[in-house]
């Protein structure tokens, strides 16, 4: 017994020193890491090609084909631009030539069965044909003709079409194209490897558009081969009775504004009838500075958009004219009033009722204040008929797919109405119908809350469905019929927020849906037919998402992410029994990594508080470890998002800190408008108190970090408290009153902000002063008695030096110590490796000194400015 005793404890010893062995991270290993840069899947599920990326390494040039049979990998170095062809039989790539100075890489397909390369010539693209083992490329010549090439990639055998002008939808063995002399074009029709005569048009083919099922297309027709954007004509061609026809030529239209004329967006509608007209200037005016012009800037303050702001319009106005349709049948246009109105949605359809219309123009002004511009709504039919629809606020659009029907989110009424464009008759399809809202329940800024969105259309049920914060609506677009919950309940019952998935593609009898547990935080594969929902792939402890997969879904392509892995696997659609495919970084398994944990506590509002904690891969329970807190809103929701160590940019890298056995904090934030510094009082200090009794925290021992508005919130938060040892605010508003009045690099001033966005006043400065000086750290100075580290960037636009500089300067007459990075060749955020990788020596450096007792570093100790 005593023997088993004793291999037992040495085992255990044994695995205590394998596990110790593991070392903390150095600052350089930041390099070690990479990332999948792409990777696809091929067509037939065979094969997966992937390569790698690095931060700061340009040496990943291996290029992995992965054999899903097999599960063997195969690598080729200096491959780039890959792509599948033929099926997935072939991969093309591009490779540059040892001694090959030209600069231009070589074009291969290599055959994946045989692993037979081939060359070819490097003057071409090979462009895959669909569904096919063809693929086509063009050689263009100095003449403006050009010629086209049919390959079969397995054979090699090639087919020619030279010396023509313009070609239109490709497909195997069967090509559109024209011919232009000097007084025609001719367009034809070559069909395995004979070519039939369409018909032909005067002047230049600039495009053909796609024939119908009946074999019939239009053809934007120009003047000559050096005038080809500038469409003049446009006529029909009928396949089956090869014959080209006049539509209508631009020069017939007339009526139009002054000094305008048919632009070349211009685009048919209602089956051919008619033409939506775009205008453009006949000759756009060269706008010349005298050059004894006095440098001017003139501001007015009651001008409608002040001088700065990015979004002034400049040259050619379309908004200052109607919009112009012209009849065929008719031969005359007629207007539609949108004369003044900022932008117009038409579906993209060819059937068009009518169009939806914005109007920001008489809230401009105030978009100097607010997060964006807000708008009135139109409903413009095609007879004229003009219906404003709502005002003043910000607005969404979902159109049904024949564009007969548009969904208009009213953030007034926070509902979603129905439009029938035909008619401009609108129905509200929510109010009172739901039993949730169909807004973000948990919207805490001072601007209206945006919708949960729409999910599909459903035309040949007369359905449209859409999203509550967790489950799917389905509306009945007739209203007679109440709305069901196709999900029945369960995201709501179970925290899951589910919303359809991009992969798979789901089909009338399937809906695939990635679904979101709030409580794990993990994202998982769901499965709604018919009425049934089924978990198809759920892992409580990392996000598991379809990236590709074949069309019958036999071969699927996700990820498996959490904090310790990011990594691709394939399989199934069940997710079971995966292979793995990429290992992206190895070396972990020798570093002290880490691991996350979803911690809760009660705030000081009363109220239940998440975030997360990021610990040390040795951590032990009772010990107490050095905490930094670093937050930013809402963190909680990346609980398994896996983080790759780079050069701090910003604030500390968790993944470093964390392996050099500090523990790291991100509570989650939710604010009240008016109160936002305290709403963060309240949730930070309560939760890093609860780590100091949970015995997790050393009271000593605690930091904090923030960037932005986590900086300035950093910044209030040691005027209030003495729990820090030490604090970061990094690129951070310090005085509200001024940055109030300061201007962006975007033209805007900082009034936005402060009352509508982030800073979440809700007030103006004169409404309430004591508001912003109360909320405006600088003006607590004297109550700090916390060492800061003040990071700011010079050619900072967004949170001007001014606001570093300011509570440096009132640190240094209080006599507190604090320092101040300013990096002058950086704006909000570091962007050279140089400057991050220089960061982050000195955030380690001062973290370390006063949370690890630590030497002071030298720059700490002042008298080193160079």
């Amino acid at each position: 017994m005593k023997r088993y005793v004793c291999l037992i404890l040495l085992f255990l010893l044994g695995a205590e020193g394998a596990f110790s062995q593991k070392r903390p991270m150095k600052l350089d290993d930041c390099k070690l890491w990479r990332s999948v840069d792409q990777i696809q899947l091929s067509e037939n599920g065979k094969w997966v090609v992937y390569n790698y990326r690095a931060l700061y390494r340009q040496d990943l040039d291996t290029t992995y084909i992965y054999n899903v049979q097999t599960g063997e990998t195969i690598c080729k170095a200096g491959l780039s631009n890959f792509s599948f062809m033929a099926n997935g039989k072939l991969l093309k790539y591009e490779k540059k030539e040892e001694g090959d100075d030209s600069g231009r890489p070589s074009i291969y397909t290599l055959n994946l069965l045989t692993q037979q390369e081939k060359q070819w010539a490097k003057n071409i693209f090979l462009v895959p044909i669909k569904g096919t083992d063809m693929a086509y490329y063009v050689q263009y010549k100095p003449t403006g003709k050009t010629d086209f090439t049919f390959v079969n990639l397995l054979t090699g055998e090639e087919q020619y079409i030279v010396d023509i002008n313009n070609f239109g939808q490709v497909e195997a063995d069967r090509l559109l194209y024209s011919v232009v002399d000097s007084l025609k074009s001719t367009l034809y029709l070559w069909e395995k490897g004979r070519k039939t005569q369409v018909g032909e048009v005067p002047g230049y083919i600039a495009s053909i558009a796609n024939p119908d099922a009946k074999g019939r297309g239009t053809l934007s027709c120009a003047s000559t081969y050096d005038t080809r954007f500038d469409v003049t004509s446009i006529y029909t061609y009928d396949l089956n009775k090869h014959l080209c026809s006049k539509l209508l030529s631009y020069r017939d239209i007339t009526g139009l504004p002054e000094g305008t004329k048919v632009s070349s967006m211009s685009r048919l509608i209602n089956n051919k009838t008619q033409l939506l007209i775009d205008l453009e200037p006949v000759a756009y005016p060269q706008v010349k500075r005298e050059t004894d012009q006095v440098n001017l800037e003139l501001w007015v303050w009651d001008e409608n958009i002040s001088p700065r702001r990015s979004f002034k319009r400049s040259g050619f106005d379309a908004s200052k004219y109607d919009k112009y349709v012209y009849d065929i049948a008719t031969g005359k246009c007629f207007t539609l009033p949108t004369k003044g109105l900022s932008s117009l949605a038409f579906p993209q359809g060819d059937d068009i009722k009518g169009c939806i219309a914005f109007d920001a123009t008489p809230w401009y002004k105030e978009s100097d204040w607010t997060m964006s511009p807000n708008d009135d709504v139109y409903y413009i039919g095609m007879n004229g008929e003009k219906k404003k629809l709502a005002s003043h606020g910000k607005y969404g659009l979902s159109w049904s797919p024949d564009g007969t029907k548009v969904l208009l989110y009213d953030p007034a009424l926070k509902a979603w109405r129905l439009i029938d464009m035909a008619t401009g008759n609108d129905r509200d399809l929510t109010t009172g119908k739901l039993p949730y809202p169909v807004y973000e329940e948990d919207h805490d800024y001072s601007f209206d809350a945006s919708p949960y969105g729409v999910a599909y259309w459903n035309p040949d049920n007369h359905t449209v469905t859409i999203y509550d914060r967790y489950d799917l609506w389905s509306l009945d677009l007739k209203g007679k019929k109440a709305p069901v919950c196709l999900t029945q309940g369960k995201g709501r019952k179970e925290q899951i927020t589910f919303r359809k998935a991009e992969h798979p593609i789901s089909s009338t009898d399937k809906l695939y849906l990635e679904g979101f547990d709030e409580r794990s935080k993990t994202k998982g594969l769901y499965l709604l037919a018919g009425k049934n929902l089924c978990d198809m792939a759920v892992d409580s402890q990392s996000n598991l998402v379809v990236k590709a997969n074949t069309d019958n879904c036999k071969v699927v392509l996700w990820t498996k992410e959490n904090y310790g892995e990011r990594d691709f696997w394939v399989s199934d659609l069940t997710l079971r029994n995966p292979k793995r495919v990429t290992d992206s970084n190895p070396q972990v398994k020798d570093i002290n990594w880490g691991t996350t944990r979803l911690y809760t506590w009660t705030n000081l509002e009363g109220k239940k508080n998440e975030g997360i904690l990021f610990l040390p891969e040795n951590y032990r329970k009772g010990q107490s470890y050095p905490v930094i807190v670093l937050f930013y809103e809402k963190m909680s929701q990346g609980l398994n998002s896996y983080r790759l160590p780079e050069y701090s940019s910003a604030t500390i890298d968790i993944p470093w800190f964390v392996s050099n056995g500090y523990i790291i904090f991100c509570p989650d934030i939710s604010y009240r408008i008016g109160a936002p510094y305290e709403s963060c009082y309240n949730a930070v200090i309560s939760g890093v108190e609860q780590l100091v009794k949970d015995g997790i925290a050393d009271k000593e021992r605690i930091g904090i970090n923030g960037h932005s508005w986590g900086g300035s919130q950093t910044a209030w938060l040691v005027t209030r408290t003495n729990i820090f040892k030490c604090a970061s605010p990094c690129s951070a508003v310090t005085d509200q009153v001024a940055d109030y009045l300061m201007l962006r690099g975007t033209g805007q001033p900082n009034m936005y902000f402060e009352e509508d966005a982030q800073g979440r006043l809700g007030k103006t400065l004169w409404e309430d002063r004591e508001l912003y000086l109360e909320n405006s750290p600088v003006m607590h100075a004297d109550k700090i008695h916390t060492p800061l580290l003040i990071f700011h960037g010079e050619k900072d636009t967004s949170v001007r030096i001014y606001q570093g500089m300011a509570l440096y300067f009132a640190m240094r007459r209080l006599g507190r110590p604090a320092w101040l990075l300013n990096y002058r060749d950086v704006g909000h955020q570091m962007g050279g490796d140089v400057e991050c990788r220089d960061f982050m020596q000195r955030l380690i450096g001062f973290f370390d000194y006063y949370l690890k007792d630590a030497p002071m570093p030298e720059w700490m100790k002042g008298d080193n400015n160079e």
